[in-house]
């Protein structure tokens, strides 16, 4: 698994990572017919001339911000699933709603 993979499944590369000191981002918009739920976020990092990737997602409830990040991973399929049945389960809110 690499970068490739995520951006061959619908995700875009950006330049701009924030605070952290990775590489790039590539990022992606979770949405459904309501609006967006979140966006997840995989950071490339480069060490020791291999690529590794982490992963982040922000969750909003009742106003409250919570930032997951997830290290371990095997494939695109399973960190989306793994932020899906979060955002599932714990019944977060949408960052964006459909007018």
């Amino acid at each position: 698994m690499n970068s490739e993979d995520f951006i061959n499944a619908g995700y875009r590369r950006y330049k701009e990572v924030g605070s952290r000191l990775a590489d790039f981002i590539l990022q992606k918009r979770i949405y459904d017919v309501i609006g967006t739920k979140y966006f997840l976020n995989i950071y490339a990092y480069t060490l020791e001339g291999k690529e590794v990737l982490d992963s982040e997602v922000r969750f909003t409830k009742n106003l409250k911000l919570f930032t997951i990040s997830v290290s371990m991973f095997q494939s695109v399929e399973e960190i989306e699933s793994i932020f899906e049945e979060l955002w599932e389960r714990m019944c977060f809110d949408y960052c964006d709603r459909q007018s």
